[in-house]
């Protein structure tokens, strides 16, 4: 019953936000379920890249196709490198450092959220070669965060995708759930061979995500941009903190 509950809170902010399911889904597998950070974080990529499948279906007339195609093969290179280097860091490290990630996003998303912009349009004339090569170094980390820690790096794809690509937002997150689709199959090839996992956990998991996911769209759709990110930098800031605590405390003993 809680795998459920738990992949339906993944599910329900991927949906919401258009990033951030394994944000929550890592800390409730290592928290919830008492599972090593490994697992977990190749648990979650079957749960956020189900989800944003599911997500990139159902809001696929917004979806920038090209755009998403090129970002995710860029960040689909270098999600094997992220899963490399996450071998060579104790359980700790791995906890401490996704705690840190999440902190960081928090800051982000709220920062995000008091932004003031411009409405922006596809018909914008094409970003100079600056930011495209802005574009190409947010991919490339997209990559290596998925493959380290098992996210799916929306909270770094939408902006990129808004100020960078001059997207529109809600553009922007529907794209974003389709580079994240991709990224996070391409970095499971990588783990799912290494790490034994409980298929009828992982299918339970994914079942609540995509019940969840189905739940964020139709949110999505009621609330403003501006609220959903605080709600993800709320949440991300509480268990960002909570395991940072955790992982000094384990330091200390």
């Amino acid at each position: 019953m809680l795998i459920i509950v738990l992949g339906l809170i993944s599910g329900l902010l991927l949906g919401i936000t258009g990033g951030g399911g394994a944000i929550v889904s890592v800390p409730a597998l290592v928290y919830g379920l008492h599972m090593p950070m490994q697992i977990a974080t190749t648990m979650s990529l079957f749960v956020v890249g189900s989800s944003a499948l599911l997500g990139t279906i159902l809001k696929r007339k917004y979806v920038a196709w090209g755009k998403g195609l090129i970002f995710a093969i860029l960040g689909s290179l270098f999600s094997p490198v992220g899963s490399f280097l996450a071998k060579r860091f104790s359980e700790s490290s791995l906890i401490a450092s996704f705690a840190v990630l999440m902190l960081i996003v928090a800051v982000l998303m709220f920062k995000r959220s008091n932004a003031k912009s411009p409405p922006l349009n596809n018909s914008q004339p094409s970003a100079p070669k600056k930011t495209q090569w802005l574009v190409v170094i947010v991919a490339i980390c997209t990559g290596l965060l998925t493959g380290f820690f098992g996210v799916g790096g929306g909270f770094m794809i939408v902006p990129a995708l808004v100020l960078l690509n001059k997207l529109e937002n809600k553009t922007a997150a529907a794209t974003s759930l389709f580079i994240i689709s991709l990224i996070s199959i391409s970095s499971l090839a990588n783990k799912v061979a290494e790490i034994e996992l409980d298929v009828k956990l992982v299918l339970i998991f994914m079942l609540g995500s995509l019940l969840g996911m189905l739940a964020g769209n139709y949110i999505s759709q009621k609330i403003s941009n501006k609220l959903s990110q605080r709600i993800f930098a709320a949440i991300s800031a509480l268990l960002g903190i909570y395991m940072l605590i955790d992982s000094v405390l384990k330091f200390a003993v």
